[in-house]
């Protein structure tokens, strides 16, 4: 792993018929985003790939099989599983919820295990990831049971920083 100099941002994909595949892929097709940090992002790179193409964005990928074997300056991508999905862009779907949440799983533990330093989620469909397995209103929620502590949900742009309290 090559954790000297650059920090390790873990980024888990979301909903697979949603955006998070998209926005990933748009944000790291600039590679002067490699510069800043290491990024790492838990789902599969036969899906990741498959996305790539449907959306015509053409970022490059670095599949992985566990966080301590990434490369600095390349996207990274640990193959949180194996088989083939089925993706239909916009469709509900309670399956593809369930790798949501191992996608988030993994990239939890990942940051449990100090594996990585930071911790990014892409956008969930709350409505497909309830299960018996994961019963959180969403990420926020999961998170701050699994790392024992308050969570607070950030947004942030050029101009503007918000963190939400009540």
């Amino acid at each position: 792993m090559e954790k000297e100099g650059s920090i390790l941002v873990g980024i888990s994909i979301g909903d697979l018929n949603g955006i998070g595949g998209e926005i990933v892929l748009k944000t790291f097709k600039d590679s002067r985003m490699l510069e800043l940090f290491t990024p790492i992002v838990f789902a599969s790179t036969k899906v990741l790939s498959f996305q790539n193409k449907q959306l015509g964005i053409n970022t490059q990928l670095f599949g992985v099989d566990r966080p301590e074997k990434v490369h600095q300056g390349k996207l990274n991508v640990v193959n949180v599983w194996k088989e083939p999905v089925s993706i239909e862009f916009g469709v509900e779907s309670s399956e593809i919820g369930a790798y949501s949440i191992k996608s988030l799983k993994a990239a939890t533990q990942a940051l449990k295990e100090g594996s990585i330093d930071v911790l990014v989620t892409a956008p969930i469909n709350k409505h497909n990831v309830q299960s018996d397995e994961f019963t959180f209103p969403g990420h926020t929620d999961y998170l701050a049971k699994e790392l024992g502590g308050e969570s607070l949900m950030l947004m942030i742009s050029d101009d503007l920083r918000v963190g939400l309290l009540t």
